[in-house]
């Protein structure tokens, strides 16, 4: 294995901060083709809250909270995405930045090789200091992702590099890799398009999956919970994915259990309704590659998971209200590209069952899986894996 555990003897570092999903998974993703494809490559993980302590450790988790809070809409909104601008676009030697980096800059003190760092939080920390290489992973870039003074910035298509270059970011510094999407499920991406696509042209029934995003804001949960409720009386087959919150679980359990039916809680279930808890993201990213090629739609916030529809070819429903800074542009771009519809308040919810009906009839649901079925470009995990292995003078190739 490529990963160590002493600076000393790394190529490179890769330093987490463990808030929401995004950020931390499209590390994850460069983590694992490091591991797959270039053994040689020697690095180190760090996570800021592991590595910090006292006020550094207390504004970390200040932050975490503010998130959390933020991601469910409102004024928390607001308050998270200032602080966020404030902190990342004051000097790296500010107050906030001061503070929040005291430990980790301490950790890589002396360490020459590049940290690559996925939250721009993070990377405007560490910029000017220290090789920093930010993994930009999502498919559009709002004012907040902007970071400048980095040695190199990822981002995974070349319309995203436009915004990159609006904020002064020299244009040879920004590097188009390919979307970031998890290798389990490009690996499976073309036969589990075709079979997609059989079954959206047949008559049989379909099999839908739900997400919430980890801060489960109250209307995405009522509007996925009334989905669902309406798509298994439909007679459809319905995933729920509970995240990594054993209560939450419970809850939607228990909703279904008050109507008098029981959800199966293990993927291998024969049950049509199921409500799947995780561990972590690795759990539960290998219990939907599992199930991927017998997803035929998925409903979810415009977040990360929008990458799905646009380069998977999974047609979506995205949940509103759209929180958060990234989540109208994602659900603007998945609309221009016609691979997702939103659903916008709960009588579009209880509707959904129809509006599946009606797509498919028409054959607009196989043009919206159609239309976002882009194997070729994504490999941006794999991509971002070879500039880096190239950038520490190894060439091996995968």
């Amino acid at each position: 294995m490529p990963r160590v555990d002493d600076l000393g003897r790394a190529d490179l570092a890769i330093a987490y901060v463990e808030v929401g999903r995004g950020h931390p998974s499209y590390l994850d993703g460069i983590v694992e083709q490091l591991d797959r494809g270039f053994p040689e490559v020697r690095y180190v993980v760090l996570d800021v809250f592991q590595a910090s302590h006292g006020l550094s450790l207390a504004g970390w988790r200040t932050i975490q909270a503010l998130y959390r809070a933020g991601a469910r809409g409102g004024t928390s909104t607001r308050l998270y995405d200032g602080l966020r601008r404030f902190a990342k676009s004051n000097r790296s030697d500010g107050l906030i930045s001061s503070c929040l980096g005291r430990d980790i800059k301490r950790i890589l003190a002396g360490f020459e090789g590049p940290v690559v760092v996925s939250h721009p939080l993070l990377a405007g920390i560490l910029r000017g200091r220290h090789l920093v290489i930010y993994q930009h992973g999502e498919l559009v870039a709002p004012e907040e992702s902007w970071v400048s003074g980095c040695a190199g910035v990822l981002v995974p298509l070349p319309e995203v590099i436009p915004a990159f270059s609006k904020a002064g970011i020299p244009a040879d510094t920004i590097h188009s890799t390919g979307q970031c999407l998890e290798p389990e499920l490009v690996s499976q991406a073309e036969t589990a398009f075709r079979a997609r696509l059989e079954r959206l042209n047949g008559h049989g029934p379909l099999t839908i999956a739900l997400f919430s995003s980890g801060a489960y804001p109250s209307d995405h949960v009522r509007r996925l919970l009334i989905a669902a409720g309406v798509l298994y009386d439909a007679g459809l087959a319905v995933m729920i994915f509970a995240g990594q919150s054993s209560a939450r679980q419970a809850q939607v359990i228990d909703y279904f259990a008050k109507a008098g039916t029981r959800p199966e809680t293990r993927l291998d279930g024969e049950g049509r309704l199921k409500v799947i808890g995780s561990i972590n993201r690795s759990d539960e990213n290998r219990q939907v590659a599992a199930v991927f090629a017998d997803l035929d739609i998925f409903v979810a916030p415009a977040h990360e998971r929008t990458n799905w529809a646009v380069g998977l070819g999974l047609p979506q429903f995205m949940v509103c209200p759209h929180i958060g800074p990234y989540a109208p542009l994602n659900a603007g771009l998945a609309r221009q590209r016609g691979v997702a519809l939103e659903i916008a308040d709960d009588s579009q919810a209880a509707a959904l069952p129809e509006t599946i009906s009606r797509l498919r009839a028409d054959g607009r649901l196989t043009l919206m899986a159609q239309s976002g079925f882009a194997p070729q470009r994504c490999h941006g995990f794999r991509e971002a894996a070879r500039w880096l292995a190239e950038l520490t003078g190894l060439k091996q190739s995968i």
